[in-house]
């Protein structure tokens, strides 16, 4: 329960990437900061691997029905938990591209201009790759936008397979390359790697705590580390549970 009577210089809803970032951030200022989330820790089970039970039975969505604007309604696939819908990303990490933040045309309509540019933002998107463990190869990706620093990681090696359709889609004049991903992975010592290289990544938990997500990254280092935070986890959203 939140008690009314409490003050705090900073209240963060949510604990995804946005929220989980924040108060990774802020912790040091020793600010009084109010977590809520309203999901608990996503369970460490077998079933995280599990094709039948993430995709099938759905495990760790949300069984809750959201409406479409004509009225029907539909099931979101989406989760609450620590972590927010980092938990089952597949740890692609890319920025935004230079013309994202300007005008865009579409059939019905348009999308305004952005008030800021990314040059203001590049330099968060390099914290931000460092705070995720993101691999890459600055370089490969024609439609990179400009960039100050390297990735801190190598990108992830291709699989056997992939390497040869890469190769050949080279050949062809086209410019394939490796995704940005945020994963705790060390392929020059695979002993010492956390991350295994499973099949069992986009759209899964993690088994082994491997994949760089808001929860293993940015909230659990700074409830270790921080007192300055109280942590409201598994918030009811109703008036009962915050008065």
């Amino acid at each position: 329960m939140v008690n009314p009577a409490n003050h705090y210089d900073i209240i963060i809803i949510g604990t995804g990437a946005g929220g989980g970032t924040l108060a990774h951030r802020l912790a040091p200022t020793g600010k009084k900061i109010l977590v809520l989330e309203r999901g608990d820790f996503l369970p460490r089970e077998k079933a995280n691997w599990s094709a039948l039970e993430v995709y099938q039975k759905e495990r760790y969505h949300t069984d809750e029905c959201w409406y479409d604007r004509e009225g029907k309604k539909f099931q979101p696939q989406t989760g609450y938990w620590v972590g927010g819908n980092t938990k089952v990303y597949g740890a692609a990490l890319l920025r935004l591209r230079e013309r994202d933040f300007d005008r865009v045309i579409h059939k019905q309509g348009f999308s305004p201009e952005w008030p800021l540019k990314y040059a203001d933002f590049e330099p968060y998107y390099t914290q931000a790759e460092a705070l995720y463990d993101v691999h890459g190869a600055r370089g490969t990706d024609p439609t990179e936008p400009p960039c100050s620093q390297p990735y801190a990681y190598p990108a992830v090696s291709h699989e056997p397979d992939m390497q040869v359709l890469a190769d050949d889609i080279r050949s062809l004049g086209y410019n394939p390359f490796h995704l940005p991903l945020g994963l705790k992975l060390n392929e020059g010592d695979r002993a010492n790697s956390p991350c295994i290289r499973c099949d069992t990544c986009d759209g899964y938990p993690c088994l082994v705590g491997a994949k760089a997500d808001a929860e293993m990254n940015a909230i659990r280092p700074t409830r270790e580390k921080y007192a300055n935070f109280t942590w409201i986890i598994r918030l009811i959203m109703s008036k009962r549970a915050i008065g």
